[in-house]
């Protein structure tokens, strides 16, 4: 074998429409509907002002009525996989019979972790690869992040000849996977019935290629500086965590952009190039500066 078979691309569900059951909300539109059908039934009242008892009781109606429209599309989202939360989502996942995972085990002085609503989904929408006849690159993916739910990100790479690396980032701090959990996931396809008989499976963490960045924020009179500051350096951060993947560049131009969208901010700066782990790899945002200064 020389190719991993190809995986169905896994459905980006917020891209989908959002579905009719959910009806839009408009406390005007549901307002004048009470107010039409009033007239209807009452066309020789014509004292309906504002500040009539009738209006005010209408406009509580509409108002309950509001609410229980919002509650329906409530009730509506929880059975669907895009929108389930907690127990929905729990009784969503066992039609394929998969339930949700313990990251980290109870003790006596704290609660067991269990695995995210993100991380049961995500193996939800993979499941059905695992069923495939050859095992794809989802079905190692789905097994992987079922032995190892402690485990950020998998990449399953075709090294050719029938070789399968997969490179595992773990969830907590830079990433870094210990060898344990790299021990285990390589048991797991140990086998003969893990894997079709002509893979050969090899198991890795991912490299870690740490990097720093200082960033340049000018502002004019009137912002607090300080204010400015923590803004641009919580954006940033947020761009560079998004990008701490296996295989996913830094791109320093999106890193200034994610500072400086704070508002407020004339231009910026960053001192340092894109940021490329390569293909086994993820790159780590091991410190961020950020300076403002005012322009006079």
């Amino acid at each position: 074998m020389s190719d991993i078979p190809a995986s169905a691309p896994t459905v980006d569900l917020s891209s989908l429409p959002p579905p009719t059951v959910v009806a839009p909300l408009s406390f005007e539109a549901i307002l004048a509907n009470l107010i039409a059908d009033f007239r209807t039934r009452l066309p020789d009242f014509d004292a309906l002002l504002e500040s009539d008892p009738i209006s005010k009781l209408m406009e509580a109606f509409a108002y309950r009525e509001l609410l229980t429209r919002a509650d329906a599309n409530d009730q509506a989202r929880s059975v669907m996989p895009a929108f389930a939360k907690g127990a929905n989502l729990d009784q969503i996942v066992a039609r394929l019979g998969l339930t949700r995972l313990v990251v980290t085990p109870a003790t006596d002085a704290a609660p067991a972790v269990m695995e995210r609503d993100e991380d049961l989904l995500r193996r939800y929408l993979l499941s059905p690869e695992l069923m495939a006849i050859g095992m794809t690159a989802g079905g190692y993916e789905a097994r992987v992040r079922t032995v190892a739910p402690s485990v950020k990100d998998v990449s399953v790479i075709n090294t050719g000849g029938g070789g399968i690396s997969i490179v595992l980032l773990g969830r907590d701090g830079d990433g870094t996977v210990p060898p344990e959990t790299v021990g285990m996931v390589a048991a797991a396809f140990a086998g003969e019935d893990a894997t079709q008989l002509t893979d050969i499976v090899t198991v890795s963490a991912a490299t870690i290629l740490p990097y720093s960045a200082t960033l340049t924020l000018w502002i004019r009179p009137g912002p607090a500086p300080i204010v400015v500051q923590a803004a641009a350096m919580t954006a940033a951060r947020a761009y560079a965590a998004g990008r701490h993947m296996i295989g996913r560049a830094v791109y320093a131009d999106m890193l200034r952009a994610a500072a400086a969208s704070v508002g407020g901010i004339e231009r910026a700066s960053i001192d340092i190039g894109d940021v490329d782990p390569g293909p086994r790899g993820a790159a780590w945002l091991e410190t961020l500066s950020v300076d403002v200064e005012v322009i006079a």
